[in-house]
């Protein structure tokens, strides 16, 4: 039998237990930095009170600081590209009137190049259709009836322009229809033409008048080229004269396959429906129109003492803002510790109870912006370097929190090291909805607790 014979060289063997025991080091030290990693959390702004030893040359810190705030008229929004559209009047106990119109164009059918009605057309009626948006867009009452009305545009809407909601608009005098309606937003329309029944989702439709029927009768074939000559546009307006607790909003998909102007006609050989459609390129907007005038403040950029109220009022669809201040005597005092390090800054902003109904609703999501120097709303420093998930603004038991550690600490740094305070007031608005927002279109409004609107504080002190 052979036998085995295992030779080593004394040099290589130190060799291999060394690197060895090197691989074991590494090894270790890897499973070490993935296991700290792995147990860490998104939120590296924030350092816990306890973080650091009581014994150390820090003093870990948490306060509660008092904010001044007041309302104010709110700016005009850009309402060209929305994923909805509000359309409605209401009587609001606490805000007033409030109006949405919608204004839109429309095109030819089937985005074709032109289209024809075909030899001795008839038009039995048209009829302009609205998808609602789903069943919960609606603010207000069910059981109100509103009186709605088509006008015609008298002017050509610009595809590429943008169009602000306090954007007036020019109209033929004369309504082409009219509904006296009450809106189910869970029922379909089961709709039959002929043989054919098609079934409508949950919309609004409003029939046109017989003048309006001949004009598209009369023209009989549409050609891309010069359809907006002829059919400008609409305006949809809601003309109720609601009393108070009354009235309420729709938010309507133009984007729908069922939003659309719906001919109904007879030729020669057939009869057949044809959609003149409101494609994503047809330009609309919101036309809105608030009487909250007692609710609000001047504007101004610096805040005045006289100006502070302790309640305060935030409304959608361009009614009010909040503008928020952190008083000059806190920024100066932070500035003149030595070196101190905001860890986390919180605005907790309260909703005040009984202003709140299935009527009235408060909004599920507020944001927060920034002001430069001249007055212009702009991102808060945290929102641009992270986004407005991490700034926050969502309602969680009747509270909205906003994180701002990035903005006060670019504010006190421009004032320590400069002298400049950037500080031109924040502002808290209800988003309007555009094309790919996280936020949804709301006409949403909430009563704000002003009087103990506060701002969290944590941070370290080093001696």
């Amino acid at each position: 039998m052979a036998m085995r014979t295992t030779i080593c060289m004394k040099n290589y063997c130190k060799v291999k237990t060394k690197n060895l025991l090197v691989i074991k080091h590494i090894i270790l030290l890897i499973s070490v930095v993935t296991l700290v990693f792995s147990s860490c959390k998104k939120d590296v702004n924030t350092l816990n009170v306890g973080f650091i030893n009581p014994d150390s040359t820090f003093n870990s810190n948490y306060e509660t600081v008092g904010l001044q705030a007041y309302t104010c008229a709110m700016d005009s929004l850009a309402t060209h590209r929305q994923s909805l559209y509000i359309l409605g009047a209401i009587n609001d106990p606490v805000f007033g009137k409030s109006n949405a119109a919608i204004l839109t164009s429309y095109s030819i059918p089937a985005a074709a190049a032109s289209f024809s009605l075909g030899t001795n057309a008839t038009v039995d009626s048209v009829v302009l259709q609205l998808r609602i948006g789903n069943d919960t867009t609606y603010i207000g009452n069910l059981n109100e009836a509103h009186t709605l009305k088509v006008y015609e545009l008298n002017e050509k809407l610009i595809g590429d322009s943008i169009y602000f909601s306090n954007r007036n608009y020019n109209k033929l005098p004369n309504e082409i229809g009219t509904a006296n309606i009450k809106i189910a937003p869970n029922d379909s329309i089961p709709n039959t033409y002929i043989n054919s029944t098609v079934k409508i989702p949950p919309s609004i439709r409003i029939k046109l008048n017989d003048d309006f029927k001949l004009k598209i009768q009369n023209k009989n074939t549409f050609n891309s080229a010069d359809f907006y000559d002829l059919f400008k546009g609409f305006a949809i307006v809601d003309e109720s004269n609601f009393n108070t607790n009354q009235g309420g909003f729709w938010y309507l998909n133009l984007n729908s396959n069922f939003t659309n102007l719906v001919v109904y006609y007879k030729n020669d050989t057939n009869r057949l429906r044809a959609e003149f459609p409101i494609l994503l390129g047809n330009p609309r907007y919101n036309k809105y129109e608030n009487n909250n005038s007692n609710l609000t403040q001047p504007l101004t950029t610096r805040f005045s003492p006289s100006q502070k109220r302790d309640t305060c009022f935030l409304q959608a669809i361009a009614g009010t803002k909040v503008r928020i201040f952190i008083p000059d005597s806190i920024l100066r005092r932070l500035i003149s510790t030595p070196q101190l390090a905001i860890q986390k800054a919180e605005i907790v902003v309260k909703a005040l109870g009984g202003f709140s109904t299935d009527i009235f609703k408060i909004p599920n999501q507020i944001n927060l912006l920034s002001t430069d120097s001249l007055g212009r709303s702009i991102l808060t420093v945290d929102t641009y370097s992270e986004s407005f998930i991490y700034l926050g603004g969502s309602v969680y038991n009747g509270e909205y929190r906003f994180n701002i550690a990035r903005e006060l600490n670019f504010i006190l740094k421009n004032l320590k090291e400069k002298n400049i305070n950037l500080h031109y007031g924040l502002s808290i608005i209800v988003p309007n909805s555009t094309v790919g927002s996280i936020f949804q279109t709301s006409a949403r409004r909430v009563v704000i607790d002003a009087k103990n609107l506060k701002l969290n504080l944590n941070y370290s002190v080093i001696k």
